[in-house]
């Protein structure tokens, strides 16, 4: 009744009692004597006579019209908001809002009564509802005068077989649409979905697609050419399908209210949609049937993920890139690095000040993703193995709790010792001497030794260790990222534990590797991590019992950190700029990272498990 709804806004009415009963009396809004008529009104009676609505849909009316973010946290002040006082309920903004409820009812009403009445007579139809965003996103609107109105049919109808009808109905409403081979009643319902749709312009691939970025940067005036952008976007769309929609997913239009839309103002309870439709509203950008054949018939291994290009080769250089790199790591881990900033990332990922307190003066040194001995829990007397265990900090720890930096007395029975494996002779190297120098028993209760978790029984043997049932607790922080070879690493930690030991494995893991566009050339740190979906199921297939994948909760970004401080040697010389950053000479070879959630991308876990 939009005719009707311009009436209620301009107030061009006798009294609103009467022109609710206007409304009634032509079939857009129930009657007081039906059940429905209950979910009509914010409050009963006739001095109300406010249209049930919601602050949430409201909000989502509010920024329909102005403009405003309701999807990024802000502070509730910036957003005019008069849901809480009465003096205001004749505002502008209520008068316009109760003007769209109105035909928000009116659909709803309609729709309830003709479910209700199809159910009731025994048919068994679909309904298609199409409407404009503002008459159902998040389920507000449309969707909830629905179901208000079948919730009052099923308390209020005096007629049973009326309220079970509305009950079937509610409940098949709150679920999507699953295919079943159980027989139902007659008159029951098989779910419902909600599809939204939204024009691909509204993603803006040229503020984040990094070849129209270019191409719009070579342009006059920063704006390409249609035949360009339709060219990069056809390309992408044939070529790599799976960065299209990563792209997508990632656009401020898509990611709020599809994927964040409980952060904002609204704290809406469901997304835009379950389903979200992004379509290419260029009519004259059409991709022609060779087109398609074309892409089909292009080599498969092309569209894979850097995983698996050309896999020996990519493994060997892999490895090699990362030795090269943590040995000039380990060259220059003797220079004071930036202490506060260290301190920061280690409380930020769960370490105690007592920890912080214990790593003393090699708190700059430390390497990692996480904070594996929260899942670890080592005990006293235990025998602890640290792979990756870089300069040395988690081992340090460790030592401390299980007691190997405690002298035992020789009768003993439990004789705890840590050992670290690293793939860096450089970093065995200062890790070693860091140990001597803090006291620590070297290398008896504690030691070093250079070696590749893909052949650890060679690196245990070669410092005359049994490979196999030697330690109780096997810890690891962030050097699994770059292991090539998964299943093997787990393997062979599965060997050297003791029956009832247990692994805990800090690494990041991609949720998805499909995400990773091969049109890029991904850090290789990146190419290596693991898929989060197969590592439960790889450790199982292992042996590892009681398999757990725990959420490290360590962003990859928005950590709030001290800025860089300058730190300076005892020869007056700075030595920030002088340690080797495992990320320094990528900087500008990785700037795309920029534009890309990383969080959303990968996911820090640390994995545990215990060996039966």
């Amino acid at each position: 009744p939009r005719n009707q709804a311009a009436r209620l806004n301009k107030e061009e009415y006798e009294t609103k009692q009467e022109f609710f009963q206007e409304m009634a009396s032509k079939g857009y809004l129930p009657k007081e004597n039906e059940s429905m008529h209950h979910a009509l009104f914010e409050k009963p009676g006739a001095e109300s006579l406010v249209l049930r609505g919601s602050r949430e849909h409201k909000l989502l009316i509010q920024s329909l019209m102005s403009g405003v973010d309701i999807y990024n946290p802000i502070e509730s002040d910036e957003v005019d908001v008069d849901d809480s006082d009465e003096s205001e309920k004749e505002s502008k903004m209520s008068r316009l809002y109760q003007a769209q409820l109105l035909k928000d009812h009116a659909m709803g009403y309609k729709i309830a009564s003709l479910m209700m009445e199809q159910a009731i007579s025994g048919n068994s139809d679909r309904y298609m509802v199409i409407s404009g965003l503002g008459h159902l996103k998040h389920y507000t609107g449309v969707p909830d005068c629905v179901h208000g109105y079948l919730r009052q049919e099923a308390l209020l109808n005096p007629n049973v077989q009326h309220r079970t009808v509305a009950l079937d109905l509610l409940l098949s409403l709150t679920s999507h649409p699953i295919r079943s081979s159980v027989q139902r009643p007659s008159f029951s319902g098989i779910g419902s979905a909600l599809i939204g749709c939204q024009m691909m312009y509204e993603v803006y691939l040229e503020e984040t697609y990094p070849p129209m970025i270019e191409a719009a940067a070579k342009s006059e005036d920063n704006e390409m050419e249609e035949d360009v952008k339709r060219k990069l976007l056809n390309d992408l769309y044939l070529r790599n399908p799976d960065s299209l929609d990563q792209y997508i997913l990632n656009a401020e239009a898509v990611r709020g209210p599809l994927l964040h839309y409980s952060d904002g103002l609204a704290g809406f309870q469901r997304p835009c949609a379950d389903f979200l439709f992004v379509y290419d509203e260029d009519d004259e950008n059409e991709i022609d049937e060779a087109a398609l054949q074309d892409a089909a018939r292009t080599d498969v291994t092309a569209q894979k993920c850097p995983f698996h290009h050309n896999k020996s080769n990519n493994d060997d250089d892999a490895k090699a890139e990362t030795i090269e790199a943590y040995e000039r790591v380990g060259q220059t881990a003797a220079l004071r690095g930036n202490s506060a900033r260290a301190r920061a990332i280690m409380t930020y990922l769960g370490y105690t000040d007592s920890d912080l307190e214990y790593v003393a003066d090699d708190i700059f040194n430390f390497q990692g993703v996480a904070n594996p001995h929260t899942v670890a829990n080592i005990q006293r007397g235990e025998c602890v193995l640290d792979i990756g265990s870089g300069l040395g900090i988690d081992s340090f720890l460790a030592a401390r709790n299980c007691g190997a930096d405690v002298r035992m007395k020789d009768d003993d029975s439990k004789t705890p010792f840590v050992v670290g494996v690293d793939i860096a002779q450089s970093e065995i190297n200062h890790a070693m001497a860091r140990a001597v120098d803090r006291g620590l028993v070297v290398p008896d209760r504690m030691r070093f030794i250079r070696g590749d978790v893909e052949k650890l029984n060679d690196a245990l043997a070669k410092a005359n260790l049994a490979a196999d049932d030697l330690f109780d607790v096997c810890i690891s922080n962030g050097a699994f990222c770059l292991v090539p070879d998964k299943q093997k690493a787990f393997e062979n930690v599965f060997k050297a534990l003791r029956p009832g030991g247990r692994m805990a494995i800090s690494t990041t893991t991609v949720s998805d590797p499909k995400q990773l566009d091969p049109s890029f050339e991904w850090p290789v740190c990146v190419r290596m991590f693991a898929n989060l979906e197969e590592l439960k199921s790889m450790c199982e297939s292992i042996g590892f019992k009681n398999v757990q994948i725990v959420d490290a909760e360590s962003p990859l970004e928005g950590m709030e950190l001290p800025e860089d401080e300058e730190v300076v040697d005892c020869a007056n010389n700075s030595s920030s700029d002088k340690r080797f950053k495992i990320h320094g000479k990528y900087s500008d070879q990785y700037e795309f990272l920029q534009n890309i959630d990383m969080d959303a991308l990968c996911k820090v876990v640390t994995v545990y498990g215990e060996k039966p």
